[in-house]
């Protein structure tokens, strides 16, 4: 038993090379471009994201920077004014102090002017009310 190679092996072997050939043009080539163009398409898209993450990783880092610096300014701006408010007060206070120790040394000098009137007046009387005693004790 030998093995012959007959018409029909070299035709099916041709038809094969024949089919080959024709579905690596027609198929395997345009598969495998698609699938290159594809591939390069999500390679670029990738290489696209991780720009549009460091842009935004950036933005992020610049606008906290920004709220750090706005929140230092807020809280400078908050000192300051808590400081004036502070000022203004002690400068009330003193004033008042100042305007009702006057009030009260005024008040007093009237007092004691009235004291002094009114301590007369009390002589006054006494020495009346004393003499009538003395007539009524002595009548």
């Amino acid at each position: 038993m030998f093995l012959q190679i007959d018409l029909t092996f070299l035709v099916t072997f041709f038809i094969i090379w024949i089919l080959v050939f024709v579905l690596s043009r027609i198929f395997f080539k345009p598969m495998i471009k698609l699938m290159q163009d594809r591939d390069s398409q999500i390679r670029g898209d990738w290489s696209s994201s991780e720009k549009n993450i460091e842009a935004y990783e950036g933005s992020l880092q610049e606008v906290d920077k920004t709220l750090r610096s706005a929140k230092q300014a807020a809280e400078k701006t908050h000192e300051e004014i808590e400081a004036g408010a502070l000022r203004e007060k002690n400068r009330l206070v003193a004033e008042v102090n100042g305007s009702s120790k006057e009030q009260i040394g005024q008040a007093k000098a009237k007092l004691q002017a009235e004291l002094g009137i009114l301590k007369k007046e009390l002589a006054g009387e006494a020495e009346a009310l004393a003499e009538r005693i003395e007539k009524r004790l002595l009548n």
